[in-house]
């Protein structure tokens, strides 16, 4: 229990870290890896045992190509926000021109938000000699991949590497506050925090399901093909072989979490009858073991999850963020009315053909966006992070991807950023206007923030029908 409270907290603090990073540069702070190169370095003496592991700008000022470096091990790391190719291929660049390996043989590119699927070899290699090796799959690396090799260190070694990154992302929430209290003039200043109200209760019963002849049915009656799988999706199957298609629910340590009366609902086929428990909603947000409180933020994201479908809007398997598709069979370009300055539409996907033979589709692009749920005070909010995401068929992954998506952020400013923010928060608010009932979670308004010059911003919530997520904000807000 205590390894695995670890883990989820890891998980937790790494997520919100590559959101905040994403948000920063997104508004051009592009200069945050700087703010960090020190506080990485903990880490990685730990994960990769380097003990004279140092930030090399200490000895030289903008040390040109690497941050750090252990002489002694002959190990550097570049940190960057940056994920292109490009960024990879100047780094290595730089190390081959000032010849960097007579003194280190290895180099990492650590990179603080999630780096690409893939990187080019072949564009890499063409910039080594004989004289030194860097192979992408192996030496770019990121977040999640410090994660991974976390996990095999000892529970002692987990919890002091937690207590790193806690306080990397409050290095992180440092400089963004920084960034903002350098403002001149009074400013309202619009959050990517967006207040709710979480339902009354919570609903808990044992589940009671034979995995192996859901296994079996789901071959015969679902064209199930074999493969092995988690035990969320046999429960997936087992809704689905009693004609139930909801994903508003949560499975923890054998037992059924939602926010509805599971014995009126359709999940009552999968529970043991007479197990239902009903809990306030403050036994989890209030309680002091981590994984309640996980289990409350994952239960959030399932019921948005199931609001949504209805919308249009779905939630990637894998990577777990949030996007629009068409709203019809065959639509080409979908538009979302909103209220900003005035009422207008939004486009929120659209299929895009090839340029060589307008017949062939060459991507889907959609509005995306990554939910998250955290707690400030008594209060609770949802961090919302806006991006695009690129298909070849509506839903999977197109290959070009990060290429794509690299090229729309060079395009938005940061009242681009601002104005998505906005957006989601509206389109999120009016899923309360559509049919929402005490089992709902209710997305209210963006946090507001009044900043001065040398006045530490306060944090103005209004939640009458008026709120800036109705109408919109003020054209002179500025992103946050």
């Amino acid at each position: 229990m205590r390894q695995l409270t670890v883990e989820n907290s890891l998980r937790d603090l790494v997520s919100r870290l590559e959101r905040q990073v994403e948000l920063a540069t997104a508004q051009g702070r592009t200069d945050i890896n700087l703010a960090l190169e020190d506080a990485f370095i903990p880490i990685l003496k730990a994960i990769y045992n380097l003990p004279n592991l140092v930030n090399l700008n200490r000895k030289r000022k903008n040390y040109p190509g690497i941050d750090l470096g252990d002489d002694h091990d002959r190990v550097a790391f570049q940190i960057t926000a940056t994920t292109t190719l490009d960024k990879v291929k100047s780094t290595v660049q730089q190390f081959m021109d000032r010849t960097y390996y007579n003194s280190f043989d290895e180099l990492y590119v650590l990179m603080i938000t999630p780096k690409q699927s893939s990187y080019s070899q072949a564009a890499i290699d063409g910039l080594l000699t004989d004289q030194f090796s860097f192979i992408c799959k192996k030496h770019i690396i990121d977040l999640g991949d410090l994660l991974r090799e976390v996990s095999a260190l000892r529970v002692a070694a987990q919890e002091r590497i937690l207590k790193e990154f806690e306080y990397i992302l409050g290095e992180t929430e440092a400089f963004i506050s920084f960034s903002t209290e350098t403002i001149e003039t009074p400013t309202t200043i619009t959050s990517n925090l967006q207040a709710v109200e979480l339902p009354e209760s919570v609903y808990v019963a044992e589940l009671a399901i034979d995995d192996k002849a859901v296994i079996a049915r789901a071959k015969a009656e679902l064209n199930y093909g074999g493969r092995s799988t988690n035990r969320r999706s046999i429960i997936k199957m087992a809704l689905l072989l009693e004609g139930v298609d909801t994903d508003a629910w949560v499975y923890y340590d054998g037992r059924i979490f939602a926010f509805e009366d599971m014995e009126k609902t359709g999940l009552a086929a999968i529970i043991d009858a007479g197990t239902p428990e009903r809990l306030d909603v403050s036994d989890l947000s209030g309680s002091p073991e981590i994984e309640n409180v996980n289990v409350l933020k994952q239960l959030l994201i399932a019921q948005t999850q199931e609001r949504l479908k209805g919308k249009q809007v779905r939630l990637h398997s894998k990577d777990r963020f949030f996007f629009f598709g068409p709203s019809m069979e065959g639509q080409t370009e979908r538009k979302e009315s909103w209220i900003g300055k005035k009422r207008s539409e939004r486009r929120v996907y659209k299929v895009v053909q090839q340029t060589k033979d307008p017949s062939k589709v060459a991507h889907h692009q959609h509005l995306s966006f990554e939910l998250s749920f955290i707690n400030i005070g008594d209060a609770w909010y949802a961090e919302i992070v806006p991006s695009w995401y690129y298909s070849f068929n509506g839903y999977k992954r197109s290959n070009w991807h990060e290429d794509l998506l690299s090229k729309q952020k060079r395009q938005e400013h940061n009242a681009t950023v601002r104005d998505q923010v906005r957006f989601i928060a509206y389109f999120l608010a009016g899923l309360s206007d559509d049919g929402a009932v005490s089992s709902d979670i209710c997305y209210r308004s963006l946090v507001q923030l009044e900043t001065n010059r040398g006045v530490e911003a306060e944090a103005l919530m209004n939640e009458s029908e008026e709120d800036v997520d109705r109408n919109g904000g003020d054209p002179d807000e500025v992103a946050a």
